[in-house]
Order: C-alpha cells, then sequence, then structure tokens
C-alpha cells in the first residue's frame, strides 16, 4: 500500500494514471477515492480538484451505466479532505460524511431503475432457493427495502475509509504514526452526541423517515468507540488479537462498540484511563 503512494506521489502523471486505472475496476476503484483525499491532503485544493476531475472519467461512465458509487467516493473524498486539511478535526470530517450518506440515501428517489434491477435480482435469488425446498422470511421488496437501508450508511463508511487510507498514506510517507496518534484521539463532543442519540431513539420509534436513517446515525459513535478499543490496546500494550476482537464485535454485537462510543463522548473514557495509569 506504501508502494502506491510513493508512485502516486512522483507527479501529476503517476496520480492520473492510478485514479484512472483504478476507477474502472469495482473491486479497486475505492482507492481512486483514496488518491484524490491523498492528492488533496499534501498537496492543496488546486491539484486535489485537477485529479478529481480526471477521476469523473470512469466515475461519469459508472454513473452512465447505473452505479453512482464512484461519483460518492471521489466527490466525498475531496470534499471531506479539504474539511480535514482545514479544520484538522476527524468529529466534524465523519459528522460531515454522515450528511453526504445523507445524501446518498436520498438519491435513492431517482435511481428507480437500479431499485427495480435489485429486487429482480433479489427475486430471482429467492426464488431459486424456494425452488430448491427453502423457505424465505422475506419477499423480494422487503429484501431489497432493507438492503437500501444501509444504503447511505455504506457509502458514507465507504468514503471515511478513503479518507483514512489516504490520511494514512500521508502519514506513512511525511509523518509516520500521525494517523494512529489522530485516530487515537478521535472523540466527539457531548452535544453531538446527544443530538444523535436522541436520533438514533427517534428511528427506534419507527419515527418516519427516522427509522431508515439509523444505522448512519450509528456511524460516528461506531467509530468513536472503535477509537478507544485501539487507543486502550496501545495504552495497554495488548496483543492485536484484542483488536481482532473488536472487529468481530463490530460484526456480531455492533451495539456494543457504538455504546462504548458514546460512553466515551459523555465520560472521556481515556482521560480516565490515562489518570488511573499515568505515563512512567
Amino acid at each position: 500500500m506504501r508502494g502506491m503512494a510513493e508512485y502516486v506521489m512522483l507527479g501529476r502523471r503517476q496520480a492520473i494514471i492510478f485514479v484512472l486505472l483504478c476507477g474502472f475496476f469495482p473491486f479497486v476503484y475505492f482507492l481512486s477515492a483514496a488518491v484524490v483525499a491523498l492528492v488533496t491532503l499534501r498537496k492543496g485544493r488546486n491539484e486535489g480538484l485537477l485529479i478529481l476531475l480526471w477521476s469523473m472519467l470512469p466515475a461519469g461512465t459508472l454513473l452512465a451505466l447505473g452505479d453512482v458509487s464512484l461519483m460518492f467516493l471521489v466527490t466525498g473524498s475531496f470534499a471531506l479532505a479539504m474539511a480535514l486539511k482545514k479544520t484538522m478535526s476527524w468529529p466534524l470530517v465523519i459528522l460531515l460524511a454522515t450528511a453526504i450518506g445523507l445524501l446518498a440515501q436520498w438519491s435513492l428517489v431517482f435511481q428507480t431503475s437500479y431499485q427495480a434491477q435489485m429486487t429482480a435480482v433479489v427475486n430471482e435469488s429467492l426464488q431459486a432457493q424456494i425452488d430448491q425446498g427453502g423457505q424465505t422470511a422475506y419477499t423480494a421488496d422487503q429484501f431489497v427495502n432493507l438492503l437500501f437501508t444501509f444504503y447511505g450508511t455504506y457509502h458514507a463508511m465507504l468514503i471515511i475509509l478513503c479518507l483514512m487510507i489516504g490520511r494514512w498514506w500521508q502519514a506513512a510517507l511525511y509523518n509516520p504514526g500521525g494517523f494512529r496518534q489522530e485516530f487515537h484521539s478521535l472523540r466527539f463532543g457531548p452535544k453531538a452526541m446527544v443530538v444523535l442519540l436522541g436520533l438514533i431513539l427517534a428511528g427506534l420509534l419507527d419515527i418516519t423517515p427516522l427509522d431508515n436513517w439509523m444505522p448512519l446515525f450509528c456511524v460516528p459513535p461506531l467509530l468513536g468507540g472503535l477509537a478507544v478499543a485501539h487507543y486502550t490496546v496501545a495504552k495497554k500494550n495488548l496483543g492485536s488479537h484484542w483488536l481482532v476482537l473488536t472487529y468481530l464485535t463490530v460484526l456480531m454485537m455492533a451495539p456494543a462498540v457504538i455504546l462504548l462510543g458514546m460512553t466515551d463522548s459523555l465520560m472521556d473514557l481515556r482521560r480516565r484511563l490515562d489518570q488511573r495509569d499515568p505515563p512512567a
């Protein structure tokens, strides 16, 4: 991964080649957005905007084919990189990513053909399962609606991931350990977390449309919880298997990590940990 960053930072031509090559391949096109973020963070708005415009070639092609994901990724990564460069505030940037996720969720209103295509694919899969003697708990429409509940969340998380890759690349090349320190100190203010908690509770009470947006509102406290876990493992010199356990917890019991992030926002758990175990 570091080798990719070194290649991109050799010059403008190399960055353009990279975003074009990655942009046309669905399984790695997120790296195109990460490069947009890296160039913007390191070289500023004008150079980042130029690379963003070149990345629009594959993004526009995929958009014409009905896939808007890369367009959200490259434009979102550029916007968040500009915000991070100006404010140096990861909490603010993650909240902005949540807003972009809301825009992505709202864009489904205009993607009727995409929704119809997804419904057809799911219906075909469910019918094949029924033909083999299986049973389904959901209809195709219900299953697709459930998937689309996470549409904005997926894009918000992926945009944040692209920005983090870009920031990690920048730190690896020019400020070793810098990204690690930034992530370990990620913490949301109590006011922002109280607002998010209220929105999440409203979603749990099935208040429309907040019930469909509830997974998106969980993104900031989830990342805050992961930051606490990473900091604790580093502070206590625990093995990396504890981080593996943390991410398995995210997959199986995400609310536990979300609750950890909320608790840290209100009680500043890392400060308490530092007071209990001061540095030698």
